[in-house]
């Protein structure tokens, strides 16, 4: 059965009590993660509907991931989402950020803006190997995911992860290992020079010094393309820094807004 034959569930992780909404939020969780950890950035989007949703392979999804599952199936889904939300702005953390530029750059009618934190867009020249640790060749998931995390969270972030914390992660072992092994993310998706919709592109401060330069770079390329930082974040800023990342998504939609002023 095709990977994409049921759709994953979306999420809402905000719902304001009033009609008169700002818009509609959708936030793309990233590898080893969950719409869930949302929750406090869309605490800081009171006047939004913001929603989200597990990726296949992850939490309430994990089912609908297997071995086949690659980066066209999320952008597809997210596409999908989209569908039934025109005019989102759409936020990404890392890989979730890849997803949402992919989308934008094949369906640049629906998104008003996109914002994507640290995203690993591999085939560009500046992408270094090294900015993700290498699980590919593991044999033992759980042993990946927990190369993973301490590569993310650096050793005291890993101690501070509770036993249930770690084993739930540990058991979507197969899905780290597909999508990092995805052969599809080192080919050329989108030409950054082509995306037509506004784009935020941002990185912490405190996140590895390749992180920073490939979303700095990638920014540039970007003809409505912004960057920006986080100060004092590192690669999980929607946890440690979920107001700042909110502000992102306001950020990009004031920047869809004003092209829209100006047409």
């Amino acid at each position: 059965m095709s990977p994409v034959a049921v759709r994953p569930s979306l999420v809402t992780l905000h719902e304001p009590a009033h009609a008169d909404t700002t818009g509609t939020a959708v936030l793309v969780h990233g590898t080893l993660d969950r719409a869930a950890n949302f929750r406090t950035v869309a605490r800081h989007l009171p006047d939004w509907r913001v929603v989200g949703w597990d990726r296949r392979g992850w939490a309430t999804s994990r089912e609908l991931g297997d071995e086949h599952t690659t980066l066209r199936h999320h952008v597809e889904d997210l596409c999908e989402i989209l569908t039934r939300a025109p005019g989102a702005v759409v936020a990404g953390h890392s890989y979730g950020g890849l997803v949402a530029l992919c989308a934008a750059a094949q369906r640049p009618d629906l998104p008003a803006a996109v914002v994507a934190f640290e995203p690993p867009v591999r085939w560009l020249p500046w992408w270094r190997p090294e900015t993700e640790p290498d699980s590919t060749g593991d044999d033992d998931a759980s042993g990946a995911v927990e190369k993973v995390l301490r590569h993310i969270l650096g050793e005291a972030g890993w101690v501070r992860l509770s036993r249930e914390s770690r084993a739930r992660l540990q058991a979507e072992g197969p899905a780290l290992l597909v999508e990092m092994g995805d052969p599809s993310q080192d080919e050329v998706a989108f030409d950054p020079a082509e995306l037509s919709v506004p784009v935020v592109i941002a990185a912490g401060t405190r996140s590895l010094p390749a992180h920073r330069e490939v979303a700095h770079r990638l920014a540039a390329l970007v003809p409505h393309g912004e960057f920006t930082t986080i100060a004092g974040a590192g690669h999980a800023a929607h946890v440690s820094h979920a107001r700042e990342f909110a502000r992102l998504v306001e950020r990009a939609a004031a920047l869809a807004g004003a092209e829209e002023r100006d047409r």
